[in-house]
């Protein structure tokens, strides 16, 4: 069985960014596009980041509970800020290994087409640049999809108006990768 790992950004106590629509969090806001993306199956298990000991070791910790589950693919869940309203677009990180580039433009093209706005494509980050970490920690091939600015009201409209298509997106992308690349290792045995 394909495994989807999915991980909330962000903890009940430092929740990230907030929407100008409605005063949500990265970490409320995404806590339902999990749920949404779960209920697509029993392969997706969602993971929270507990707070204490620092960033790092959030995510240390988060990770190993990844691996310890199995996770083929993990996909965590953000939305972006920015000081200007005008702000618009999506995109997603990428460690730039193959598995994880797989992963982010199959995510990446569905998100871009639900949502319709401005696609900033796919972006690597190394494991010492910002959101790297996440992308690094575990095992299984990561990404970190940002689908919309919460600083810009129509984006945050559209997010909510399309909320379920964003969860089956995101969940088509990853099973597809994964399965993706589960052939792709079945072939090269």
């Amino acid at each position: 069985m394909t495994k989807i790992a999915i991980v909330v950004g962000h903890n009940a106590r430092a929740q990230g960014a907030v929407r100008v629509t409605d005063g949500r969090t990265e970490y409320d806001w995404n806590g339902r596009l999990a749920t949404l993306i779960a209920a697509h199956g029993n392969q997706v298990r969602i993971f929270r980041r507990q707070g204490g000991g620092g960033y790092s070791a959030e995510i240390d910790r988060v990770y190993a509970e990844v691996d310890a589950w199995g996770a083929d693919v993990s996909v965590e869940l953000h939305f972006n800020g920015s000081a200007s309203a005008r702000a618009n677009g999506g995109l997603t990180l990428s460690s730039g290994t193959r598995g994880s580039l797989l992963l982010a433009q199959e995510v990446r093209s569905r998100c871009a087409a639900v949502l319709g706005n401005r696609d900033r494509g796919v972006q690597v980050r190394g494991r010492h640049d910002r959101g790297g970490r996440s992308l690094w920690q575990g095992r299984a091939p990561a990404i970190l999809t940002e689908p919309y600015f919460g600083s810009n009201a129509a984006e945050c409209v559209v997010a909510d108006q399309n909320m379920d298509e964003l969860a089956e997106a995101i969940f088509r992308g990853a099973f597809k990768a994964a399965r993706l690349l589960s052939d792709s290792d079945r072939a090269a045995a």
